[in-house]
């Protein structure tokens, strides 16, 4: 006699078509893959400009700070105006702070604009997108003697929030402020106005009102870095 197998028997899965499971992992992957296309390729070039700006501010720093580890003083702002003249994109002697600055891009070895800037041709042309640069008398003037652990700030300049209006630093604890003035062009907030001396500068957004980018170099940061190297007096 033939015994009956009485064993249940086992679904078997199907050789073709999705679980379940793998559905939805496949409309999350969609869904994913939509919302990245749907981000304008404008939106996505400024995000990429941006973290290149950010990524140059900091070699900036590093470059203003390796300046100073070698000649014991920060560079003056350039304030050439004319392409064609020899000093252009050099440091100016006279480190004259009546009117807005440029950084020295020559004489750091850098490029003269951020992401959004366009070399200038001729003295009337604007200076769109040129990094823009402020340094304390005190730690850059040739005529001053070379830093030292006691040198001090002779100026007060300060950095807040764009948008909160909170002090980023204390008082007299930043020697150098260097910023791009983003996709607008145009310095925004309390980077709009120069001001002589005492001077606060802003940083944060990107918001509808501020898309300024900013780097700083603080007196602690700086004294450390030449200590380390030996360049202190």
């Amino acid at each position: 006699m033939c015994e009956l197998n009485t064993a249940p028997k086992r679904h078997q899965r199907p050789s073709n078509g999705f679980t379940l499971v793998e559905m939805a992992i496949t409309l999350f992957v969609i869904t994913i893959i939509s919302a990245l296309l749907l981000i304008p390729l404008a939106g996505r070039e400024d995000i990429r400009a941006r973290h290149e700006a950010k990524a140059t501010l900091a070699e900036i720093r590093e470059a203003l700070i390796g300046f100073a580890i070698i000649h014991r003083r920060l560079p003056c702002p350039t304030l050439q105006n004319d392409p064609s003249a020899a000093d252009y994109g050099l440091e100016d002697a006279s480190c004259n702070q009546s009117i807005e600055g440029r950084l020295p891009w020559r004489t750091l070895g850098l490029p003269p604009t951020d992401p959004w800037g366009t070399p200038r041709i001729s003295a009337t042309d604007p200076w769109d997108g040129h990094w823009r640069y402020r340094v304390d008398l005190a730690f850059a003037h040739t005529a001053n003697p070379p830093i030292a652990i006691d040198t001090v700030p002779g100026q007060d300049i300060g950095v807040r929030d764009a948008v909160s209006g909170i002090e980023m630093v204390a008082n007299k604890m930043l020697v150098a402020v260097v910023y791009s003035t983003g996709p607008n062009r145009d310095a925004d907030g309390d980077n709009a106005s120069f001001e002589v001396g005492d001077a606060t500068y802003g940083v944060g957004g990107p918001t509808t009102t501020f898309d300024d980018l900013l780097e700083w170099v603080s007196r602690p940061l700086l004294l450390a870095r030449m200590g380390a190297a030996g360049a202190l007096p």
